[in-house]
C-alpha cells in the first residue's frame, strides 16, 4: 500500500513539472558546478548589493550564490509551483537569511542596479532583452548557455565540463 501512495505522489510531482514546463516553455534545469564557479568568480568584484536569479528553478544556483555572498541579498524568481516549493524547503532547511524566493514573473519585477544571472531558453532571453531595451537597467547579466540576439556579450567563457557550455557576460 505504501508503494501505491509513493508512486501516486511521484506521478503528481511529475505531472506538475510537465504542466508547468509546457506552460512556461522550459523545465527547471540545474546549473553545472563548473558554470556556478564561473558565475561566482565573475560576480566577485561587483559593487551591487543584490543578485537576482531569473528563473531560479529548484534554487540550486541561488543557494550557491547566497552561500558564497553572505553579505548580499539573493533573490530567485520562479514560475513553476513545484520548483518554487522545493527551493523554499531548501532555503528554510539551510537557514539562509540572505536568500529570498518568489513565485513571480521576473519580467514584471524591478531589475535595476543589481546583478542578474539566468539559465533561460531562447524565448525567455528574447523577452528579457526586450525588457532591457524598454528600461534603463544598470547591471551585469550572466547567462548560462543562451545569448541575447541583439546585445553583444562583453565576454564569453566556456566552462570546463565536457559540453564546454558558454557563459555570456553582459554589462548594460
Amino acid at each position: 500500500m505504501f508503494e501505491y501512495y509513493l508512486l501516486l505522489t511521484l506521478l503528481i510531482i511529475v505531472l506538475f513539472i510537465v504542466i508547468s514546463s509546457l506552460k512556461i516553455g522550459i523545465s527547471p534545469m540545474p546549473t553545472s558546478k563548473s558554470a556556478r564557479k564561473i558565475i561566482v568568480s565573475t560576480l566577485q568584484d561587483s559593487q551591487n548589493s543584490t543578485i537576482i536569479d531569473l528563473g531560479s528553478g529548484f534554487g540550486t544556483l541561488a543557494i550557491f550564490l547566497a552561500v558564497n555572498f553572505p553579505h548580499k541579498k539573493v533573490i530567485g524568481y520562479e514560475l513553476s509551483l513545484f520548483a518554487f516549493l522545493i527551493s523554499q524547503i531548501l532555503k528554510f532547511t539551510l537557514g539562509l537569511k540572505n536568500l529570498h524566493f518568489y513565485k513571480k514573473d521576473f519580467l514584471h519585477q524591478d531589475l535595476k542596479n543589481c546583478d542578474l544571472v539566468c539559465y533561460l531558453f531562447p524565448i525567455g532571453m528574447q523577452k528579457l532583452e526586450d525588457k532591457l531595451f524598454d528600461e534603463e537597467i544598470n547591471t551585469t547579466i550572466i547567462s548560462n548557455t543562451f545569448a541575447f540576439r541583439n546585445i553583444k556579450a562583453k565576454e564569453i567563457i566556456k566552462d570546463n565540463s565536457i559540453l564546454k557550455t558558454p557563459i555570456y557576460i553582459y554589462k548594460t
